[in-house]
């Protein structure tokens, strides 16, 4: 955990070892992005890197690039219990659409945003059929009035594919290029920080006796 106050500064966060700052004193701020990957060379599971319309799970990919060896493998991406979520956004980069104003959705997280919508930003293809560029955001959910959005438990982070043709052979959503296209979804949340140690309050060591001069 780095601490970040007034005066100081810290590097990019890392996401996949769950790195957060403390920016203000008693919070935990963290910013995690996930990746659905389409690739239409090796992702068998994808159908040769296309989407038909469904849920689906991310993943906080792991550091190592190289496919053929990964010593640290690809995690779920989960929001932890107890942490409140006051921003999203999604983004789409080489991924192209069966049709323009089809959308992708994040999935909404937790429960305590009015009608369990705060989170549900939605991508929608232009007419060219890709998404935009700089993708969407969430309004800022607010810290302070109770609008941002509480974890009760541990939440897998999803999107919701949509379109009028869902068949396989038809996908709504695919890969248009030879390299790794994905779905990119950001969450930014934050948790209580740790109480204080023995070093926080400076407690002095205890003298035993005969020690003084």
């Amino acid at each position: 955990m780095s601490t970040i106050f007034p005066g100081n500064y810290v590097a990019h966060l890392n996401a996949y070892r769950e790195q957060g700052v403390e920016a203000l004193p008693g919070i935990e701020f963290y910013r995690i992005v996930g990746a659905l990957v389409l690739n239409p060379d090796n992702d068998s599971n994808l159908s040769g890197g296309s989407l038909s319309a469904a849920t689906y799970n991310l993943k906080v990919l792991s550091p190592d690039m190289r496919q053929d060896d990964k010593p640290r493998l690809d995690k779920a991406f989960e929001i932890p219990a107890n942490s409140v979520v006051y921003r999203t956004s999604i983004s789409a980069p080489g991924v192209k659409a069966n049709a323009a104003a089809d959308t992708i959705k994040i999935k909404a997280l937790g429960a305590n945003a009015p009608g369990n919508t705060g989170s549900e930003i939605t991508l929608t293809a232009g007419s060219d059929k890709f998404y935009p560029a700089n993708g969407a955001t969430s309004p800022m959910l607010s810290l302070l009035n109770g609008t941002a959005i509480s974890t009760s438990a541990a939440t897998a982070v999803q999107v919701i594919t949509s379109a009028a043709n869902t068949a396989e052979q038809n996908p709504s959503v695919g890969a248009d290029r030879l390299s790794p296209s994905a779905i990119l979804v950001e969450v930014c949340y934050y948790r209580p920080a740790a109480a204080p140690d023995i070093e926080d309050a400076h407690v002095p060591f205890a003298t035993e006796a005969g020690s003084g001069t």
